[in-house]
């Protein structure tokens, strides 16, 4: 097997290989990162889902593990040629300008709802779903990176597994001691916030420190629309951030929304050539913000 190139991912290294003329991503606990206690347990976790999880087109795919002559465990997943979404977004803005066809993000958009319906259907909740955790291959979306995930019958509430990206986490998780068990409207949310990314070609709240992005959610503050975006588009991906849990759309309900504006009638502009939008910094009380937990 031969290595190509390697990069940290959280607590593990990831990087691609060639078998057989094949490439895969594998993707290594690393002792010498000081692995503790919380980080092997989400890896454990991740490998016990991976196994549990059949063969969807927007599921990374899982071939297996191994171990390695270090003693390092080693899961070898298929490997994105298109790279994370946030990169790839990026990587679409020219001089400033963020260009993306219709097409393409109703596909995206597509992509990343089949997969995550795949898993609600088999009682599994994300709970880390962002712009990093959704690869591309040859333009397809895929999820990936289970190492929060958790089984719906899993009772566990525990401090150690807590995590996540602030930006994409209901503003419940902020507000409520930090004891809201995390369900599938959660990864709505979540879900909803890539709709919005997908039209801005950024993050949301790009650049805020993540103490800033946790008061402007637990105010109900979200990104403003971008300009031309059609309005059924916007008013899917409100309605899945939306601050109460019970208004979040079901899968099926925004799967169906989505078909509907492949179709011509249901555009107003094509999101073809738009300026990336700025965020507006804001100072804040950093005092303030200690009494705010996390789920």
């Amino acid at each position: 097997m031969e290595d190509k190139s390697e990069k940290t991912w959280g607590f593990a290294i990831v990087y691609s290989a060639v078998f057989d003329g094949k490439t895969y991503a594998l993707k290594s606990l690393n002792n010498n990162l000081g692995l503790n206690d919380k980080e092997f347990k989400q890896f454990r976790r991740e490998l016990k889902l991976l196994y549990t999880i059949d063969n969807h087109p927007n599921i990374v795919k899982f071939y297996g593990v191994s171990r390695e002559s270090t003693g390092n465990f080693m899961l070898i997943l298929q490997f994105a040629n298109n790279g994370n979404l946030r990169d790839y977004l990026r990587n679409k803005q020219i001089e400033g300008v963020y260009k993306i066809s219709w097409v393409e993000l109703i596909q995206i958009a597509g992509d990343i709802a089949n997969g995550l319906k795949h898993l609600h259907d088999k009682h599994i909740i994300h709970r880390d779903l962002h712009s990093k955790n959704v690869l591309l291959n040859d333009g397809r979306a895929l999820i990936t990176d289970f190492g929060i995930s958790k089984h719906l019958n899993d009772t566990t509430t525990s401090s150690s597994d807590k995590g996540g990206v602030p930006a994409y986490i209901e503003p419940q998780c902020y507000l409520q001691d930090g004891n809201v068990k995390r369900d599938q409207k959660s990864d709505i949310y979540s879900l909803g916030v890539l709709l919005w990314e997908l039209t801005s070609g950024v993050p949301p709240f790009n650049d805020f420190p993540d103490r800033a992005i946790i008061i402007e959610i637990s105010q109900n503050k979200r990104e403003k629309t971008i300009e031309n975006t059609p309005p059924h588009y916007v008013n899917l991906y409100t309605n899945c951030w939306s601050s109460d849990p019970d208004l979040r759309p079901k899968l099926n309900e925004v799967l169906i929304e989505l078909k509907k504006l492949e179709t011509v009638e249901f555009i107003t502009n094509n999101i073809n050539n738009r300026q990336i939008q700025q965020p507006i910094f804001h100072s804040y009380d950093t005092d303030s913000i200690l009494s705010i937990n996390t789920c």
